[in-house]
């Protein structure tokens, strides 16, 4: 059992021996740093991964949605995002000339709200982003896409969190019109830095490809610029990194299963009590648990639990905190007073406990039981039993 147990890690590589080799090859000389073979291999394997035609490495997530929404004509000039997400969902929305419109969440599962969307789309929307928190796939999402479909727009899944999770044995990321992942380092699959977009449409395809890479179309024989674009690549190092990993999502992911079961187990008596519970997913979808969320009952300080737990070398942490929606560079441009008050409410009242490739099952039995004490010694006694979990 370990010392110390991070909320997440980078963990260490698989087939280290073959990622020095073709690492040494560049290094000797013998193969190109960037937009190389590697770089194409990793796009096309990912593609084959989740079923799409296309696969466009980046260099970041946060690239991969801004180039996915420059490359969006013709279309709105509106982007729903949900207000349970990084900073990038909006700070690529503005960054690509578009406005911002904040969706509410689910408070049972923090996915993107379909009524609310429904209540926001109109015929000025361009787009809707869908994230899969904590690699929980959004229950939601075909009806998303045929709502989306129904006012011209397009839906993209934001797939940060969720490499290697299904629905009804779908993959995250082929159910979009474009599909963002992230590969930071703390991802379950990671490359340090790195993003990629997946599409089946041959027309985004294409314009994503030409506005990552200065504008350069690729279609092209000569250097033809036929896209405002930027240099959103991804080195042949990362890809190498990448690729590497992918042949064993599944194996990160069925771990990570494994350790979200015995917290399970152990949160048991205090969903029962209505102290806490998992936000789990829902028996169609396999998540890959980037993270393990929990919803404390209203009355129990996260904080205080975060700095018990703390004593014992145990992290834990809350996605997102402040919100998107009241985040500073948004409030500076929009007014968000009032916006998605439950879904506020319910991000205010969880918390993330450590899961990674890692964390042993042993070090995860630990850890649940910690929580649990200390939630228990965090509880008002006028909690227990209350039943005053939001289960909605």
């Amino acid at each position: 059992m370990t010392d110390e147990y991070p909320i997440a890690t980078g963990g260490s590589f698989p087939g280290k021996e073959w990622i020095l080799a073709a690492i040494e090859r560049m290094l000797d000389g013998d193969a190109a740093l960037t937009m190389a073979e590697h770089c194409r291999a990793f796009e096309r394997e990912v593609a084959d991964s989740v079923g799409r035609e296309h696969g466009i490495t980046t260099n970041s997530c946060t690239s991969a949605l801004e180039t996915s929404l420059r490359a969006l004509e013709d279309r709105g000039e509106e982007v729903i995002v949900p207000i349970q997400t990084f900073a990038a969902n909006a700070s690529s929305v503005l960054t690509a000339g578009y406005e911002l419109r904040f969706a509410d969440i689910e408070p049972a599962d923090h996915n993107i709200s379909l009524e609310s969307v429904a209540d926001k789309i109109s015929d000025d929307t361009a787009a809707v982003v869908a994230v899969h928190f904590a690699g929980n796939v959004c229950e939601r999402t075909a009806e998303l896409r045929e709502l989306c479909e129904a006012h011209d727009a397009v839906l993209i899944e934001d797939c940060s969190h969720a490499h290697g999770a299904t629905i009804d044995g779908r993959p995250a990321g082929s159910i979009g019109h474009l599909a963002c992942f992230s590969f930071y380092a703390t991802k379950v699959l990671t490359t340090g830095e790195g993003g990629m977009v997946l599409t089946d449409d041959d027309t985004l395809a294409r314009r994503v490809a030409a506005i990552r890479n200065r504008g350069l179309d690729p279609a092209s024989d000569d250097a033809r610029f036929t896209f405002l674009g930027s240099n959103y690549r991804l080195s042949e190092f990362a890809a190498v990194l990448g690729r590497s990993q992918l042949e064993h999502v599944d194996e990160f992911v069925v771990h990570r299963n494994e350790l979200a079961r015995s917290y399970d187990d152990r949160l048991a008596e205090l969903t029962a009590d209505g102290l806490a519970r998992p936000i789990a997913p829902p028996s169609n979808v396999r998540s890959s648990y980037w993270r393990y969320p929990v919803a404390l009952a209203s009355g129990l300080d996260r904080e205080r639990i975060r700095d018990r737990l703390a004593a014992d070398g145990i992290t834990i942490d809350w996605a997102y905190d402040p919100p998107l929606h009241r985040q500073p560079f948004v409030t500076d441009r929009y007014d968000t007073d009032g916006v998605a008050p439950e879904g506020t409410a319910a991000m205010g009242r969880h918390i993330c406990l450590p899961i990674h490739r890692d964390l042993s099952p042993e070090d995860a039995a630990y850890v649940g039981d910690r929580v649990v004490e200390t939630i228990r010694e965090a509880a008002p006694s006028a909690t227990v039993g209350a039943k005053s979990l939001d289960r909605r």
